[in-house]
């Protein structure tokens, strides 16, 4: 055995593979091809391999391996037979067969898992498996963890108290079956790392170097210290204090405890110049609003000229989450960067469409019915859009088209519709190339995934979606190689994960197969190559390990990222982690820690970014705040100026937001040619007091629906539907009524029963027990026939019923002119000699001023300007006389339907109209009257005041130079809101 060596100690205000290669030269005598040096990850390889070339001579290079490729290396000295490597579904699946032969001794475990199939145990089993994956790592003999039953949930202890014998079970279900997992392989090996296999033993003539390690778990540390027995160099970037008797940096504290456990010397590799150990780097530090706040001030920086001695410095983008990545290179000013980061694939446009397909099985209905809002976004999906076919002729069809009609089927339907249906509606207006493409994206995309029972059906579906994009999407997938990079890792990794597991032929409810596909896709990540190694350089905070950048910038530093906040597990919480042995939240904040603090002592300049006041997702968590790194960093600075540092100044700066006071100008729409086109062409055709009502309450929504005829998009009715449940009530008060027309009805002639009886009808004539959700319509249900009660006990003693659902059709004069009306009478009476005409209202009424059929000074200003010719829109003095009286009448008159009626009744000359009212159905019942029993003289002239009210509408219509909007409630519920915000 040779002399253990002293822990060579790498200055972290230098560079660590430079001096890394020296040293490695020296110890093999400048035949560095003689040399192996182990390393976290094949990073470093990369940059070594750069410095190498810059000598421009030909060599032998040194053999480099990672931890992961020398515990292979290991292990296949412990095994006579090639082990299979168990996935995850196979881990889950061998301890669900250990839990449930354990049951019939074990109370605790019976009482939860004797019947608990599969399906139910899958969620248990991947933590479990995870759970022994890592006691396996760290080189720990599982036990059983008695008395937890306040700690965790009833499952969970009696898995926890069961822990040892089920991990002793899952060892020999392993042997048995030849099968391993990488943390069985590092526990194996460990237990053989005295037998040091020929490729790793250091020699005098083949030295061996373990480089940038920090933080070892309990299998790391035995191999690596085998080796280092055996004569290995242990090389440390850390704080150079280390090697001598000062204290060292707290973020090292890992390298020291390494050193006393190992009761090993250290040495420095390379004495640091003076000005190397006094180097303190330039900090900066952004706080912003939100995500592309930080990302511009990022850009920002990235664009100031930091050139030194005539060349650029290098530069790193370290990303504290993955999810920025697309953000971030969005916002690079130079999109030729190289990005040596793995993205997941659960943020992929593929897996997007993975699980839309997912969500629409799980909400199909129980007669293979799909929900409509989840299957238009799987006909959106752009994937989809851009396949293509081409016709006999050579022309290029795209699915797109076909989609977009069946689209527009989608809309006009119901809220579970079947696809294939619908497909055969279109099918007559799609070429027959488009039409089989149509049919096969149908089959591949949902009857297949509907026809899925296991896994490896699960496998093939995805497996058929890749070939389907692929055959039909042409070349473009050369536009888009981070998509086919995932279609690449779905179908070379994830699916035969699906396939080729022992559970694959199992046979598992929707929901349990969805959950596993899901848990499959998360593990998975599409990879960047690593090159160039010039240049901006993203990456994560992992990925920088042994590397040197001179100027760094860190994005989203915020402290739920960095460090970050330990996983919730319901298994094991992190307070039950140190009673089996295992590392807590403080080891990933070491890790976190000593990979920041040695990046940030090599660099000329670092700048932090992060967010500020964002409430994040997570239950009881508080508002997003800054890196407990970057408080301490901070702190130091303040320490070293002797003041603190104000926010908004150098180097503590902040996003500014500047907001400017601005009037708010209602939306109008100017009348030009075309608008008076079609309003003199509206004008011909018989109006409604529907549509002078939609000018009262918005004239700019009066001209987009009926002048530029902008059909509102159709959309399915998922809530309540008003208008639905207003006509099954206006159909039940008919029924009710119509025994009586043309007689005198008497209160208390319509019993109860008949109410219900008719409601039930009109009820299921509607079809509203299928339309409404189910709690509405049982709510209707209920109040409906209370409602009709109410009413019908507020009605007058006796009462002649003349018309009901009564069409008329009448010309007015007004203005000077004959306008043609149409409307629709709810209900006539007559009433102590009059006509009474009634409305049913099942909606909330706007109340009108009782006191305007009383006001003549209005009217008569009414008057005035309804007769007065060629009146102007706007006088000298900018106001506009007609458009203060139509304001005054829109505020005091909110429906024109009863005065319309009543002007039509009037000149129909069917008999003397008395009143009208609105009958409020949805509070009790009460009839609220438009004049409210005026006398004779008073009624006369409240008659002609509704002519001079739609006079005054209809001129206020014709010499509108605008169409303006009025803001008010009904904006919420307005079809084209969304247009007076463009």
């Amino acid at each position: 055995m040779m002399n253990r060596s002293p822990f060579l100690i790498f200055p972290w205000q230098r560079p660590f593979l430079p001096d890394l290669k020296a040293v490695l030269e020296d110890c093999s005598g400048g035949r560095s091809g003689s040399a192996l040096l182990i390393v976290p990850h094949n990073r470093p390889w990369r940059y070594l391999l750069q410095l190498y070339a810059k000598e421009r001579k030909p060599r032998l290079l040194p053999k480099v391996l990672t931890l992961a490729d020398m515990v292979k290396v290991w292990r296949a000295g412990t095994s006579d037979v090639p082990l299979h490597t168990a996935n995850m579904l196979d881990r889950v699946a061998l301890l669900h067969g250990c839990v449930q032969n354990l049951t019939e001794d074990d109370a605790a475990l019976s009482a939860r898992f004797a019947r608990m199939d599969m399906a139910l145990f899958l969620p248990w089993g991947l933590r479990l498996a995870a759970l022994l994956e890592e006691m396996l790592g760290q080189g720990l003999e599982t036990a059983d963890l008695a008395y937890v039953e306040n700690e965790v949930a009833a499952p969970a202890a009696a898995l926890l108290g069961a822990l040892g014998r089920i991990g002793r079970a899952y060892l020999a279900a392993l042997n048995e079956r030849r099968w391993t997992t990488p943390g069985l392989d590092q526990y194996m090996a460990s237990r053989q790392a005295s037998h040091i296999p020929p490729l790793l033993v250091p020699g005098a003539e083949r030295p061996v170097l373990v480089a940038g390690f920090s933080v070892l778990s309990g299998t790391e540390d035995v191999l690596l210290r085998s080796l280092w027995r055996a004569g290995a160099h242990i090389c440390l970037h850390t704080d150079p204090a280390l090697a001598g008797n000062e204290p060292a940096h707290w973020a090292c504290a890992e390298h020291a405890a390494w050193l006393r456990r190992w009761q090993a010397r250290a040495k420095p590799a390379v004495e640091p110049a003076a000005l190397e150990a006094a180097h303190k780097p330039r900090l900066s530090f952004f706080a912003g609003y939100d995500c592309h706040s930080q990302l511009q001030a990022m850009r920002d920086t990235l664009e100031k000229d930091t050139k030194t001695n005539g060349r650029m410095p290098s530069t790193a983008v370290l990303l504290t989450d993955s999810a920025l990545l697309m953000p971030v290179l969005h916002h690079l000013p130079d999109k030729d960067v190289n990005v040596s980061m793995g993205y997941p694939l659960t943020r992929s446009p593929l897996n997007r469409l993975l699980d839309a397909l997912l969500r629409l099985q799980e909400g199909r209905s129980e007669d293979g019915r799909y929900y409509w809002r989840t299957l238009l976004q799987c006909l959106r999906h752009p994937y989809l859009n851009m396949l293509r076919i081409e016709d006999e002729s050579g022309r290029t069809l795209f699915l797109r088209d076909a989609l977009r009609r069946l689209e527009a089927l989608v809309r006009t339907g119901n809220r579970f519709v079947d696809p294939a249906a619908l497909a055969d509606e279109c099918r007559a207006a799609l070429p027959a190339p488009l039409d089989t493409l149509l049919s096969q994206c149908l089959a591949i995309t949902v009857e297949a995934l509907s026809a899925a029972r296991s896994t490896e059906d699960i496998a093939e579906c995805l497996h058929g979606i890749c070939d389907f994009l692929l055959a039909y999407g042409g070349d473009m997938w050369r536009h888009f190689p981070l998509d086919a990079e995932a279609m690449f890792r779905l179908m070379r990794h994830a699916a035969p994960i699906l396939r080729e597991t022992c559970l694959a032929q199992t046979p598992f409810p929707p929901a349990v197969l969805h959950g596993i596909t899901r848990q499959v896709l998360e593990q998975e990540r599409v990879p960047f190559e690593a090159e160039p190694l010039t240049g901006l350089q993203v990456l994560g905070m992992l990925e920088t390990r042994l590397l040197h950048f001179e100027r760094v910038l860190i994005v989203d530093a915020t402290d739920d990222k960095l460090p970050g906040n330990p996983a919730q597990d319901p298994l094991l919480p992190d307070s039950l982690r140190q009673v089996l042995g295992l590392p807590d939240a403080r080891r990933r904040e070491r890790t976190a820690a000593h990979t920041l603090y040695r990046l940030c002592a090599g660099a000329e300049e670092v700048h932090f970014f992060w967010q500020e006041g964002i409430t994040r997702s997570a239950l009881f968590d508080g508002k997003k705040s800054r890196s407990r790194f970057v408080e301490q960093l901070i702190w130091e600075e303040e320490q070293r100026r002797g003041a603190l540092l104000t926010p908004g100044e150098e180097p503590l700066a902040g996003a500014r937001c500047t907001v400017r006071a601005s009037q708010v100008l209602p939306k109008s729409l100017p009348r030009g040619a075309g608008l008076d086109t079609a309003l003199q062409h509206l004008l011909r055709e018989p109006l409604s007091a529907t549509r002078l009502d939609v000018y009262l309450q918005c004239p700019l929504r009066f001209a987009w629906q009926y002048l530029c005829r902008l059909a509102p998009q159709r959309e399915i009715n998922e809530g309540d539907d008003p208008a639905a449940v207003g006509i099954c009530i206006h159909n039940t008060l008919r029924a009710l009524y119509e025994p009586y027309l043309h007689k005198e009805v008497r209160r208390g002639d319509i019993s109860m029963e008949t109410v219900r009886a008719r409601f039930y009808e009109a009820l299921e004539a509607a079809d509203l027990r299928r339309i409404l959700p189910a709690d509405s319509c049982l709510m209707l249900e209920t109040a409906a026939p209370l409602r009709l009660e109410r009413f019908l006990a507020r009605q007058p003693e006796s009462a002649l019923i003349l018309a009901l659902e009564e069409k008329l059709n009448v010309d007015l004069d007004l203005n000077g002119q004959r306008y043609a009306f149409t409307g629709t009478l709810d209900r006539l009476d007559r009433r102590d000699g009059l006509l009474y005409v009634l409305d049913y209202k099942t909606g909330t009424i706007k109340r009108h001023d009782g006191s305007l059929w009383t006001d003549a000074p209005f009217f008569e200003r009414v008057a005035q300007a309804c007769s007065a010719p060629g009146i102007k829109a706007q006088t000298s003095m900018g106001e506009d006389p007609m458009s203060a009286l139509f304001e005054e009448l829109r505020q005091r008159l909110p429906s024109l339907q009863l005065p319309c009626y009543l002007s039509m009744i009037k000149a129909k000359n069917i008999g003397a109209p008395g009143d009208a009212a609105l009958v409020e159905l949805k509070e009790d019942g009460a009839e609220i009257p438009l004049f409210g029993g005026l006398a004779e003289e008073d009624l006369t002239a409240a008659l002609a005041y509704c002519d001079l009210s739609l006079a005054l509408v209809l001129r206020h219509l014709e010499s509108a130079l605008h169409f303006a909007a009025r803001p008010d409630r009904h904006c919420a519920w307005c079809p084209y809101a969304g247009l007076c915000m463009a």
